[in-house]
């Protein structure tokens, strides 16, 4: 029986989080999660749904004041759509200032885990030293955002690839996607002289439905944004978007930079950016690589606020491979040379 595919609708953020307590450290899903591509992708759970839910189960078991700060999850055997997830979240340290929770998940019986994640909270904090790059994003990539609004912007795919942009333009058809409304910049002018390494991804995120007062659910809707069309962002940015065999994250991590002010979803009381809005505020990804090997693949993202906060990174080692076997065939080598003999030089750094 193929699998079902209820996940792929759009669902408020607060009940796609949403888990029943079997006991006092374990959790069981409830919403089911989107699947990129539905019926015509490959029938897997979106990795960013155990993410964030590995660490909202971490939540429920920290003292009041203890805000997530990092989390870093392995991906171990790809999530099924119509099985629900079990967190079993083990109690590492309560200090002072930290906390930290590892989280255990599994679904089918007998085949072990399929994700874990170490989630490290801490208390907030007020320091004179805060040092980061001054960036404006509009004034940075006017040439794609020029006087747009994320309202402007084309929602991302469900899959990120050449075929389904295609099958998407012909038809009109686009996976809903649950939790977030997320938006995709047409990043070609920017992008299409430049090498691999120097061109860059714009998503435009703010949750669907407005969220409660609870802080640590507005940095799990960050943590599920962050895995948004990581990987395939990655494979079209080296020309192999239409290439690649296989695909999977691995290992994922998101640390929080700033308090609470500049990470809240409320609603924009000043709009000084166009990333504010009396609806919900919006926060953009700005996501690049620079290395690819081995059949791996290093996604990066900076998470930047409307008012032109870094509040977030994210770091992921991920697979992407060209080849069939581990050897691969002279005509495999071949394709790739002649796509990489395309490329432009370097940027100046």
């Amino acid at each position: 029986m193929p699998p079902s595919y209820e996940g792929n609708v759009y669902r408020p953020f607060d009940e796609l989080v949403k888990l029943e307590k079997l006991d006092e450290r374990t959790y069981r899903s409830v919403a089911q999660p989107f699947s990129p591509g539905g019926p015509v992708g490959q029938g897997r759970a979106y990795g960013g749904h155990v993410y964030m839910q590995s660490a909202w189960a971490a939540c429920q078991t920290v003292p009041d004041g203890f805000l997530l700060h990092n989390v870093t999850g392995n991906f171990l055997l790809a999530g099924i759509l119509d099985i629900p997830f079990m967190y079993k979240v083990h109690i590492i340290r309560d200090g002072r200032s930290y906390a930290t929770r590892i989280v255990n998940v599994t679904q089918a019986q007998g085949k072990g885990i399929c994700f874990t994640s170490i989630c490290s909270f801490k208390k907030a904090e007020d320091s004179p030293l805060d040092v980061q790059e001054d960036v404006n994003i509009w004034a940075k990539y006017k040439e794609v955002l020029g006087e747009k609004r994320p309202e402007d912007v084309e929602e991302c795919p469900g899959m990120d690839v050449p075929w389904y942009w295609k099958r998407r333009k012909e038809t009109g058809t686009n996976d809903s996607f649950p939790g977030l409304t997320a938006r995709k910049v047409d990043m070609q002018a920017f992008n299409e002289f430049r090498h691999p390494l120097d061109r860059r991804q714009l998503i435009l995120y703010r949750t669907i439905g407005t969220l409660p007062d609870d802080p640590n659910m507005h940095l799990c809707a960050h943590l599920y944004a962050s895995d948004r069309n990581s990987l395939y962002i990655v494979a079209n940015h080296v020309d192999v978007g239409d290439l690649w065999t296989q695909m999977g994250s691995l290992v994922h991590s998101v640390t929080f930079h700033s308090n609470m002010q500049d990470l809240w979803f409320r609603p924009s009381v000043n709009e000084t950016s166009p990333l504010d809005d009396s609806s919900g505020r919006w926060f953009c990804k700005e996501d690049w690589t620079d290395r690819v090997a081995n059949g791996r693949a290093l996604f990066h993202s900076k998470v930047w606020s409307p008012s032109g906060k870094h509040i977030a990174t994210v770091s992921q080692d991920g697979m992407i491979r060209v080849t069939k076997k581990a050897i691969a065939s002279p005509k495999e080598v071949e394709t790739m040379k002649g796509r990489e003999a395309k490329w432009a030089p370097r940027g100046k750094l």
